[in-house]
């Protein structure tokens, strides 16, 4: 075969090319359906043949046909037909995979020529021409059935397999040059790596897939607050394409007298009722005359799993295991055919079986030609129209993925289990426990009772510091607790006699008291007073259930007669080491007899009355060091205000009387010579112009000079120039009077003031604020001055207040016009004019009004506070208008007040009176 250079250059670009599109075919898509579709095509161009397929082996030898490209249909299309795996004898396979021969057929030469990459003895790689030799008849005569005059044909290899073929045909004889095989090899080296890639991808998504059923499951058994297995059943089925599916387990197994557990063999044996059943879809159908009614009652089950290696019993097909025999007959009446069995354990103790059933199914092959596969092919087909091969009913293999699912979903389920059958032994326990419970329920009931009015009174009684309260509520809590006819609480008083504090009389129509005991009622006890307490002063409780069995003196009897007091227990009340008073309970209607538990009840609640009474008198006390802690902070408060106002206003006063001092020095030098220096131009000016008549002619040096600066043009701007820097200067010279205005450093001490020069120093500072910025308009100022004389007062404190008011109303117009949408005219009108206050004092009127968002009601009573503000963090210290507040009202005896409603803009009203009629004592602030 002769070398055509033209032509070989030409198939090197057209192989380039070709990599270079399968290649990016394979960077850009994982999908192997995609790449060897478009790999087929471009094949096909590149050798410009007639048909360029792909074949892919089965596991059983057989292959099929799974991409194609035709060119305008001149042979007939092999795609999705299947080829018997004697087609392609075991030697020429071999081959393929050790020395990855690449062959090619010449059926008119009847010739076969091959090359191969590898040494069949080393492996090692080689390189050699097609050697060409007689192709055995029996493929010629295949050939031509297919009508192919020649072919070509590359093994596509996969980790080290014969994964399939990259096939070339034409209808008509064709020479295959070198360079045609080393690019057919490139392509089958791109596909093997395209293989993997999508083999990868393929296991990456089974695993997901796998992973998102694992976790459907899981979370179906364990996220609910009570196990839930038939949602997971039906889960389950549906992740295998199941037909049906049962879950059989232990259920009430545990027996809580004895602690025992019955085991899942014992649960099976019929007559038991320790077993639970949940089925979905189809299910077998059990003869009638059967003593198992459930099929895992039967003894494969037992039988195949009692070496205890719980494995998922995968079943191909029923009807072709034996041990299966005696259950066939309950799957003959449905289409089930394959069957999974998942044993569910936990800790190597078997708790049930899930079962899994899939039908059989019909299946067809489509093959190239009539094929028999039950004896080798003889001689070679004569036609290959599309055979079709139907198999009825049957079975669906269980594949080595599903069974590993199986065995991860088996571990769930079993988990699932243990813990539904913990929850079944909890509950037992709690049962028995609950009957326990109410055995020593009955028993402490008394106790508790009384355990629980004590807790009950001691809980209202702490509730409350108010010790009315605490009496109240004490008083009239044990009366109904006990219930006795009064309950009192009486306090000792400074000479050991006394008074009710508080009482509750239990209604009753039994008695009637003419002189009823009371609050405030006063009972004064020799007794007591002689010895300061007597018996209560040791913390004893005293209790008497008959007075006239308890030898009293006649005086005592008849004093509590007075009183219809029959019987009586009396408890000491101490308030930390001192005795307080008596928690006395009295009974009217005659004598009781009270139990041992009664007066310990009574012992509790007075000392817990101790403790509360003492936290009520801390409480007061604590009330009251609030009260003046509230009052110092007050005054600390104003006094931190003052320093602060006064530390500022220090600052500022030096920091713009320190830059107007330094300012003024040099512009006062320019501002002095400016006049000399526009005089000493005008001459030289002149002098110029006398020269320049006297001299019409000059030198052409003078000449190039004069046209290089100018001369005309410098003549007419210099004069301009100077007259400009004398406006400028005295500009800045406006602006550090302002400042020393501002400041009013040397007039610290109340004095007579042009308002309005105040008001314009102010401005003057704060002009800057108000031209427009990215995010607002400018704010427009309108001055609407009165005719006022001079004002006496602290011209530098008053500034401030200008200073405060405008700074704030500035602040709120900028923030109200970046949060509407629609641009927003911000204006700030100042008001002066003559007023009169209160005595008919004469006085001036300052009102700065803006058209803002306006102030809310409630915030409107707060704004003067000390430190309140309602800026954002580090834009405001809360400290301005209650300074302003302070040397309007406090230095000047004037009026500092705010009108504002929400969305008409806010005004601050500022009067002072013109002469102040006594100085002030304060310190400046």
């Amino acid at each position: 075969m002769t070398s055509n250079p033209e032509q070989d250059l030409s198939l090197c670009r057209h192989e380039e090319s070709l990599l270079r599109r399968i290649t990016n075919r394979i960077r850009r898509s994982l999908e192997l359906e995609e790449i060897i579709t478009v790999t087929t095509a471009e094949v096909r161009s590149l050798l410009k043949t007639d048909r360029v397929m792909i074949y892919k082996f089965h596991a059983d030898g057989s292959g099929e046909v799974i991409a194609e490209s035709i060119y305008e249909n001149r042979l007939p299309s092999l795609l999705g037909l299947n080829f018997p795996a004697e087609d392609i004898p075991l030697t020429a396979r071999e081959l393929f995979i050790k020395s990855r021969v690449r062959s090619v057929v010449n059926v008119d030469t009847q010739e076969i020529g091959q090359i191969h990459l590898r040494d069949l003895d080393n492996g090692e790689t080689i390189s050699e021409e097609i050697r060409y030799r007689s192709v055995d008849l029996c493929h010629v005569e295949y050939l031509t059935a297919m009508g192919v005059k020649s072919s070509v044909i590359a093994p596509i290899l996969y980790q080290n397999q014969l994964w399939g073929l990259l096939v070339s045909h034409n209808s008509q004889a064709r020479l295959i040059s070198e360079y045609e095989l080393e690019a057919l090899q490139m392509v089958v080296d791109q596909l093997s790596i395209a293989i993997a890639q999508s083999t990868l991808l393929t296991q990456v998504r089974k695993t997901a897939e796998r992973e998102a059923i694992v976790n459907r499951v899981a979370t179906l058994l364990h996220s609910l607050p009570t196990i839930v297995l038939q949602p997971a059943l039906e889960a389950v089925v549906a992740a295998f394409n199941g037909v049906g599916g049962r879950l059989c387990i232990r259920n009430a197994a545990f027996d809580s007298d004895n602690s025992n557990v019955t085991s899942l063999t014992e649960c099976l044996i019929p007559g038991n009722n320790c077993l639970k059943l949940y089925i979905c879809g189809q299910q077998p159908v059990l003869p009638q005359q059967t003593i198992y009614p459930l099929i895992e009652q039967y003894s494969v089950w037992q039988e195949h799993y009692k070496s205890s290696n719980y494995d998922v019993w995968a079943i191909l097909d029923i009807y072709k295991t034996s041990s299966l025999r005696t259950l066939q007959v309950a799957f003959q009446p449905t289409k089930i055919r394959s069957m999974l069995i998942i044993p569910l354990q936990y800790r190597q103790k078997l708790l049930g079986y899930l079962s899994i059933f899939r039908d059989e199914i019909d299946t067809e092959t489509l093959w190239a030609g009539q094929y028999d596969s039950d004896q080798r092919q003889l001689y070679p087909r004569l036609s290959f129209e599309v055979w079709r091969e139907s198999k009825k009913a049957q079975a669906q293999k269980w594949t080595v993925e599903e069974i590993e699912l199986a065995r991860e979903l088996g571990k769930h389920f079993g988990s699932a289990v243990q813990q539904y059958e913990l929850y079944q032994q909890v509950q037992a326990f709690n049962e028995n426990l609950e009957k326990q419970v109410k055995r020593r329920t009955v028993e402490l009931q008394r106790t508790s009772e009384q355990e629980q009015a004590v807790f009950k009174v001691i809980t209202e009684i702490r509730e409350s510091l108010d010790t009315a309260t605490i009496f109240q509520t004490t008083t009239k809590e044990v009366c109904q607790l006990i219930k006795a006819d009064r309950v009192s609480v009486y306090r000792f008083d400074s000479d050991w006699g006394g008074q009710f504090v508080g009482d509750f009389e239990a209604a009753s129509p039994h008695w009637s008291n003419e002189s009823e005991l009371g609050i405030n009622t006063i009972w004064n006890d020799t007794y007591l007073q002689d010895t300061e307490g007597g018996r209560y002063r040791n913390n004893e409780t005293f209790a008497a259930d008959d007075i006239y069995k308890m030898g009293f003196a006649q005086c005592h009897i008849d004093n509590l007669e007075q009183f219809q007091i029959y019987a009586f227990v009396l408890a000491p009340i101490f308030v930390g080491q001192k005795l307080w008073g008596l928690l006395a309970t009295y009974q009217h209607t005659g004598s009781r007899q009270w139990k041992a538990s009664e007066v310990n009840f009574l012992s509790q609640i007075a000392g817990q009355m101790g403790v509360a009474v003492q936290q009520a008198q801390l409480h007061n006390q604590s009330k009251e060091q609030t009260e003046k802690l509230a009052e110092a902070l007050d005054d600390l408060k104003q006094t931190q205000t003052q320093l602060i106002q006064t530390e500022k206003m220090s600052s500022l006063g030096q920091l713009v009387a320190g830059v107007a001092h330094e300012i003024n020095n040099p512009v006062n030098f320019i501002y002095g010579n400016i006049n000399h220096v526009n005089d000493y131009a005008e001459d030289l000016l002149s002098i110029l112009d006398l020269y320049l008549q006297n001299t019409p002619n000059p030198s052409p040096e003078i000449s190039d000079r004069i046209f290089e600066i100018d001369l005309e043009f410098l003549k007419e701007d210099l004069p301009k120039t100077l007259s400009s820097m004398k406006v400028g200067v005295d500009r800045i010279r406006q602006i550090v009077l302002s400042l020393r205005n501002f400041s009013r450093l040397d007039e610290a001490e109340m004095k007579p003031v042009d308002i309005h020069q105040g008001i314009d120093s102010t401005l003057l500072i704060l002009q800057y604020r108000l031209k427009a910025k990215p995010k607002s308009p400018d704010i427009k100022l309108v001055k609407e001055y009165g005719d006022l004389p001079l004002v006496e007062c602290y011209a530098g404190p008053l500034n401030q207040v200008f200073m405060n008011v405008l700074s704030n109303a500035i602040d709120a117009l900028e923030d109200y016009s970046e949060s509407q949408s629609n641009p927003h005219s911000s204006q700030i009108t100042i008001s002066t004019a003559l007023g009169e206050m209160e005595g008919n004092v004469k006085s001036v009127v300052i009102r700065i009004a803006d058209n803002g968002p306006g102030i809310p009601e409630a915030l409107k009573a707060r704004i003067c506070d000390p430190f309140f503000t309602t800026k954002a963090v580090g834009k405001g210290t809360g400290l301005g208008l209650s300074i302003s507040y302070q040397i309007i009202v406090d230095k000047h005896g004037g009026v500092f007040k705010c009108d504002s409603e929400p969305g008409l803009g806010t005004e601050f009203w500022i009067e002072i009176p013109i002469k102040q009629i006594t100085k002030s004592h304060h310190q400046l602030p």
